[in-house]
């Protein structure tokens, strides 16, 4: 556990070094994982090496097609890590990092590493996927899962539409992020969600966000380096040994809101 005087933050190896609980002024705002719960549906788990859905769970490259497991059928999704037991490499009170293979489930090799660092007013995660002794598409991401918030700020440029099988395209549309399950572009402004009483304030270099807000227990705000299947449609390729490394920060103010 990482702790300071105002936050606590534990970290989950054994399920795919996630954050299982993050509370800020001893009020927790992430969904702990329930007697039911399934790997994809708690905590802040790191999505690597591809985010959000993959069309048919085939990922193609250099010409050839490989089938990955269909995770929300009839597509892959969130990449092989999240549900993989992660080592821990380091650790001090302020900072933890973790490290695991991408797993048989990845046909390219390669490799994972997440930091979580806990700071003042924020925790800043990184991850930095690497490829091992084959070129690769890459592509992380986070998928926090919130407690529902009371209020959400999402402004962003605008949306992707999706097809007729939930797959982003590239068509741009204006919309609000709420009541959705799509993928955005561009925030206009601070990212902030208010978590009872806390308001978090997310930011990340990733390029794109994923937001989720049909459940009524839950909303999840999820930094993505690139677009759901983008791992196809547009993919970074490693060459080998070659990293793609990208942080996402969960900042807070220094008051709960009543």
């Amino acid at each position: 556990m990482l702790s300071n005087d105002s936050t606590s933050v534990s970290v989950d190896a054994m399920h795919g070094g996630r954050l299982s609980s993050l509370r800020i002024h001893d009020t927790e705002v992430l969904l702990t994982q329930g007697p039911d719960d399934t790997t994809l549906t708690w905590g802040c788990y790191p999505m690597v090496p591809y985010a959000g859905r993959v069309r048919s769970g085939v990922v193609r490259f250099n010409s050839l097609d490989y089938q990955l497991p269909l995770t929300l059928p009839p597509h892959a999704a969130h990449g092989t890590a999240f549900a993989q037991s992660w080592t821990v490499v380091d650790t001090s009170s302020s900072s933890i990092e973790l490290f695991t293979d991408l797993g048989s489930q990845w046909p390219f090799g390669g490799s994972v590493s997440h930091r979580i660092e806990l700071r003042n007013d924020h925790v800043r995660l990184e991850l930095s996927v690497t490829a091992g002794d084959h070129a690769m598409p890459a592509q992380v991401g986070w998928h926090p899962w919130f407690r529902k918030p009371s209020h959400a700020s999402l402004i962003f440029e605008s949306m992707l539409q999706r097809d007729e099988h939930g797959i982003a395209t590239t068509i741009r549309e204006r919309t609000d992020a709420v009541n959705v399950d799509d993928c955005f572009i561009n925030p206009l402004a601070p990212l902030s969600l208010t978590v009872n009483g806390v308001e978090l304030v997310l930011s990340s270099d990733c390029s794109h966000w994923v937001v989720y807000d049909l459940s009524p227990h839950s909303t999840c705000v999820e930094p993505q380096s690139g677009a759901p299947n983008e791992i196809n449609d547009s993919p970074v390729i490693l060459a080998p040994g070659e990293s793609l490394t990208k942080w996402f920060d969960i900042a807070w103010t220094g008051r709960l809101i009543h």
